[in-house]
């Protein structure tokens, strides 16, 4: 075979660009410090990187919602420890003021330093983590609680009332009455109130049916109790009321004593049952019960006889509306009402007028979830970190529903202070016994509470170093298939370059012959 000089020009010329480009591959791999740069570079490899890099980019999501959920517990743990060391002065300030050596000025003087723990105490409950309120459930972006007055009674008589008061006092107040009565009864009712602790009093009278006591900066509106069974127009019954024993020590139990005094009103979000349920239509209620973890829309496509023995069909949907299941409900001869069962729980319907519902009827259940909101912090692992502050702190609240304002229920911090406050300013020696205990059962709880906290921060803090140490290997694994190993790299391209200088010299020994250097 004849070898022509334009063959061997393009023979290397082909390996003179073969080793050139993997000298200028080496060179990217050095900028880079990559060795997979492009997919033909290593397709195996290619899907191994691209995989690792999609674990890490979720992996750094649950790492960043870790880091968040414990910034947050970590806030609300230290507002209860704060709340905790307030509590403690609190307590030994009752227990200073039930010591038998303190006089009514002592007790004067314990409350205003009481009053000042007391708006410290308020002031935590309104703690904010970057501009968000923690003890406000859902209700981030206002405060947990506002400050107003609220009412104090230890009588059977008001143990079904409902108390609303209005305006503002320095301090405490107390309303007495010198003889039996009837508040919102057929006569007029006369009625005492103190402004100075009990030093001195003043006469009112409350009109006949009349349910508002004013005691001249404070106003208290009594709400009555419907009459049973009711009637059209509704009536209702009043309150009886007992005069106080002139002789006796003034007290919450001598006779029917109200104190006006300092309160916390939570205005945030709650966790009670049970859910609440929004109605489209005219002809029927619904009621749930159950423990629903998202809204639950319901509806009736056809209409739904409840008054006879049967079975009708339902759809409902826990994704707002975006999928539909179908359910069935039974229905019983001489029932007003039908039972629909759906994820977390079941929902009575009653038919307005106690016979049909109307087909396209719909309604929604929307579960209070005070304490749901918080972050997912591994799959399927997801964290709650909002509270509701009124299940903590307590205080009075206006629940959905109701027209009303009314304490909450035991354990209840903010009211066993305020009472600390009225029996101080009262100088009611038993009574600032009684807190003493109360505040010590208070304390308790609140521990309960911090241990909470306490457990979910712990929880998130070893998430948060399991997801950050498997973070780490997946980087590892994928730096050791895409990264280079710069030794063997300068090596090969020192390699690479002497072989191209090589290849050089001999291409332009074979080029420069011709028949000239036979002749």
């Amino acid at each position: 075979m004849r070898i022509t000089h334009n063959m061997m020009y393009n023979s290397m010329t082909n390996n003179m660009n073969s080793i050139l480009s993997d000298y200028m591959n080496y060179g990217v791999q050095m900028s880079t410090q990559k060795r997979v740069n492009n997919p033909s570079d290593d397709p195996t490899g290619t899907v191994h990187i691209l995989n690792y890099r999609a674990s890490i980019a979720i992996n750094e999501t649950y790492i960043d919602n870790s880091k968040e959920a414990a910034s947050w517990l970590k806030s609300t743990d230290g507002a209860l420890q704060q709340a905790q060391t307030v509590l403690k002065r609190i307590t030994e300030l009752a227990e200073e003021a039930a010591t038998g050596t303190a006089s009514a000025e002592n007790r004067m003087q314990i409350s205003y330093e009481i009053k000042q723990q007391f708006e410290l105490l308020m002031n935590i409950a309104n703690t904010e983590y970057n501009g968000t309120h923690i003890f406000s459930g859902h209700k981030t972006d206002s405060s947990s609680y506002v400050q107003k007055l609220g009412i104090m009674t230890k009588n059977e008589e008001f143990n079904d009332a409902i108390f609303e008061v209005e305006g503002g006092l320095p301090q405490t107040a107390m309303i007495r009455f010198p003889a039996d009565g009837e508040i919102g009864g057929a006569n007029d009712l006369v009625y005492e109130y103190s402004k100075d602790g009990g030093q001195t009093w003043e006469t009112k009278t409350l009109a006949a049916g009349d349910t508002t006591l004013d005691v001249d900066g404070a106003v208290v509106n009594i709400a009555l109790k419907e009459t049973v069974p009711p009637t059209n127009p509704p009536t209702y019954q009043p309150i009886n009321v007992k005069a106080y024993d002139a002789e006796a020590v003034t007290s919450p139990t001598n006779g029917s004593m109200l104190y006006i005094r300092p309160s916390a009103q939570y205005i945030g979000d709650d966790n009670d049952f049970p859910p609440e349920v929004d109605v489209f239509g005219n002809n029927f209620t619904a009621a749930a019960q159950g423990d629903f973890k998202t809204d639950v829309q319901v509806k009736f496509p056809e209409h739904v006889s409840v008054g006879q023995d049967g079975t009708v069909e339902f759809q409902y949907s826990a994704d707002h509306g975006i999928t539909w299941q179908t359910g069935r409900a039974t229905t019983t001869a001489g029932s007003t009402s039908v039972r629909v069962v759906i994820p977390g729980g079941y929902v009575d319907v009653e038919a307005g007028n106690g016979v049909s519902i109307d087909a396209g009827s719909q309604f929604v259940v929307r579960p209070n979830r005070a304490e749901e909101q918080g972050y997912e912090i591994a799959p399927g692992d997801f964290i709650h970190i909002t509270n509701d502050g009124k299940d903590i702190f307590g205080g009075i609240y206006q629940a959905k529903g109701s027209d009303h304002v009314t304490p909450v229920k035991d354990p209840n911090i903010f009211e066993t202070v305020s009472d600390l406050i009225a029996y101080c300013q009262t100088n009611n020696q038993d009574g600032c016994g009684q807190s003493v205990e109360d505040l010590r059962k208070m304390s308790d709880h609140l521990l309960t509470k911090l241990a909470s906290v306490g457990g979910k921060y712990n929880r998130v803090e070893a998430n948060l170093t399991v997801m950050t140490t498997h973070q780490l290997n997946q980087q590892e694994r994928m730096s050791n298939i895409e990264d280079v190993d710069l030794p063997t790299l300068l090596n090969n391209i020192k390699k690479q370059e002497v072989t191209y200088q090589g290849v050089l010299q001999t291409s332009s020994m074979i080029m420069n012959l011709s028949l000239l250097n036979y002749i």
